[in-house]
């Protein structure tokens, strides 16, 4: 399985504010995935029962995701150079700060749809978000 096409399974969370490991594997890697760019963060209101989207080596992983209506996706930056990301949608219904590494940026998707994505800093990379 490609690690491009292959999701990232990180499951919902039950509670926020507990310390949690975000697995973020390289798509460049030739061999099976590293849990060495392992990232820890406290995770604040707002984020227990996200789906999450790692942030790593220039891209989001899982970069296509799929979701039901009410449902909140994080991005987490897992970066580990110290590389800075946004999640910014192409049709203009959010953008995020821009998250150094350990930061996280929760979006609640409400209505059905695919909504694309993009880095700000970094355009080519791209993702999406289908609401159910």
């Amino acid at each position: 399985m490609s690690l491009r096409r292959g999701h990232l399974a990180l499951g919902s969370l039950a509670l926020a504010g507990v310390l949690v490991g975000v697995a973020c594997f390289s798509e460049h890697s030739v061999t099976a995935p590293s849990t060495s760019g392992t990232c820890n963060l406290p995770l604040g209101p707002g984020v227990g029962g996200s789906t999450l989207v790692a942030i790593q080596q220039l891209s989001f992983q899982a970069n296509a995701i799929t979701i039901k209506a009410g449902t909140n996706v994080t991005w987490v930056n897992c970066e580990t150079d110290g590389t800075s990301h946004t999640s910014t949608s192409d049709q203009g219904t959010w953008a995020s700060p821009l998250l150094a590494p350990g930061e996280t940026f929760t979006q609640t998707f409400k209505t059905p749809g695919t909504f694309p994505y993009h880095c700000q800093p970094h355009p080519f990379m791209t993702g999406s978000v289908t609401v159910e």
